[in-house]
């Protein structure tokens, strides 16, 4: 009996063992089976680029030598989802020299810079970790470049709570990516909000961040000295911003694109340039017609003063500033200097606000005149000179613009005009070029060659003007439009 009594002690005590170990591995399966679950739910990091270089033509931002986008000046790309790790993040652009037209990376991975790949401008180690969120953005001027990562926590609007609406605000962001304007205050209230210094969002000194929830509405941005509300450098149109959306807004460098003296880009869930509605609209007037002799030019039917007095042939009048609620459209009327009795030509222009422009008085038919609107809205860019093609020849023209000394008739055509025609802005490396101009698919040389030296960060025009001699042209060569 003992020795059974016994033998039942050990079996139970062996079942309560096994039984204890049942529930410990039990629990540890539970325990890990939360820890994957809590694994699966942490956010990956989320990484983006920007690029606020005013002077360099197209930024490729690359996550070590995976392409992303190419970033014109003002423009980042969509946030993305990446693993958590270290990573090379690469600004790669195309410079003179480059022969390629498309940013690719190192294609062939030697670490060495090839004529068909881009320039590598910046790299930048970094360390991406779960849970944050990242901006590279690319700063300073061409020869001066930096690469500076902000780092901020998601945020992640709800779409419940107690009274079933969810979150109503908006995230907002602001970065101070001038290198000119120094400090300053930044408001966003709602149109018509008497400013004091209690509301500035943030003081933001260069390179720094404000980070910030507003609700749903209608607002304008004021950009302001620190301490001064009433003094705004920078007011903009009216914005809405839209609920559960996120919304960052870059300060950069004006450029001349607009005659702003601030810059002022929308991205995430808007995009696109904000206008400065103080900026102003600048109008000059080039007089490319041989068929007038020297002209007056008058606005909105005023003739009490001419807005451009006297202007000789090929000859160019500096930029005025116009009446802003004048430009839809703007009446131009064309006189013969100092005989505001004879009407040469009337014309409506659509002057497009904040920008510069210039108007192309050129010959018209039956011995008339008429009026030639382009827009001088390219943006200089250090590595490249730039330029713009103009065609007032009564006949279409093929436009060569060729290295100093080399045979036109080996060279290829830069572009084909017909009459009263703007052509593109096209970058040339800077350097010396013979322009010759031809009557379209021909060899026979209506102009040319002449010599023009182009800089880096210039802005150019040549415009083909008509002679008395119908088989001869001119140009009129422009710079800095």
């Amino acid at each position: 009996m003992v020795g059974v009594d016994l033998q039942r002690a050990l079996q139970m005590k062996r079942t309560t063992i096994v039984r204890t170990l049942l529930v410990v591995m039990a629990i540890s399966v539970v325990g890990c089976s939360k820890g994957h679950n809590s694994s699966d739910t942490t956010t990956k990091p989320t990484l983006a680029a920007f690029n606020a270089v005013p002077d360099m033509p197209d930024i490729t931002f690359l996550r070590v030598e995976e392409v992303w986008s190419s970033m014109t000046y003002g423009v980042g790309t969509s946030y993305r989802t990446v693993d958590p790790d270290s990573y090379k993040l690469h600004f790669d652009a195309r410079l003179p020299g480059d022969d390629t037209a498309t940013c690719g990376g190192d294609l062939d991975k030697d670490g060495v810079k090839d004529t068909n790949e881009c320039t590598r401008l910046n790299e930048s180690d970094v360390h991406l970790i779960d849970g944050h969120e990242y901006l590279a953005t690319i700063l300073g001027h061409s020869g001066a470049l930096s690469v500076t990562l902000y780092d901020d926590t998601p945020h992640v609007f709800s779409t419940t709570s107690n009274n079933g609406t969810g979150d109503t605000d908006t995230q907002v962001q602001f970065f101070n990516w001038s290198s000119t304007l120094g400090s300053f205050d930044v408001y966003l209230e709602p149109p018509g909000t008497n400013l004091s210094v209690t509301q500035a969002k943030a003081t933001l000194a260069p390179g720094q961040e404000f980070n910030g929830m507003v609700p749903q509405g209608t607002y304008v941005i004021s950009l302001t000295p620190v301490g001064d509300p009433n003094n705004p450098f920078y007011l903009s149109t009216t914005l809405d911003v839209t609920q559960r959306t996120h919304v960052g807004f870059a300060i950069l460098d004006a450029t001349t694109e607009s005659t702003s003296s601030v810059k002022v880009s929308r991205f995430r869930d808007q995009g696109g340039d904000l206008f400065d509605r103080r900026a102003p609209t600048l109008l000059r007037m080039s007089h490319v017609a041989p068929n007038a002799a020297n002209i007056d030019v008058y606005a909105q039917e005023n003739y009490t003063a001419p807005l451009f007095p006297n202007i000789a042939l090929k000859q160019t009048s500096a930029y005025a500033v116009l009446d802003p609620t004048t430009l839809n459209p703007l009446e131009l009327d064309i006189t013969p200097a100092g005989n505001v009795g004879v009407l040469l030509d009337r014309r409506q222009i659509p002057v497009s606000s904040g920008v510069r422009s210039t108007v192309f008085l050129v010959d018209g038919s039956n011995g008339t005149v008429d009026q030639l609107l382009a827009i001088d809205q390219a943006r200089k860019m250090a590595p490249f000179a730039q330029l713009r093609l103009v065609n007032t020849v009564p006949q279409s023209l093929d436009y060569y613009v060729i290295p100093h000394g080399n045979n036109v008739y080996t060279s290829t055509v830069s572009q084909t005009l017909s009459p009263a025609t703007i052509g593109a802005t096209v970058q040339f490396a800077p350097g010396d070029y013979d322009v010759v101009l031809m009557r379209q698919g021909t060899t026979t040389i209506v102009f040319g060659p002449q010599m023009v030296t182009m800089a880096g960060d210039g802005l150019y025009t040549i415009v083909g003007v008509p002679t008395a001699d119908i088989t001869r042209a001119d140009i009129l060569p422009l710079g800095d439009f």
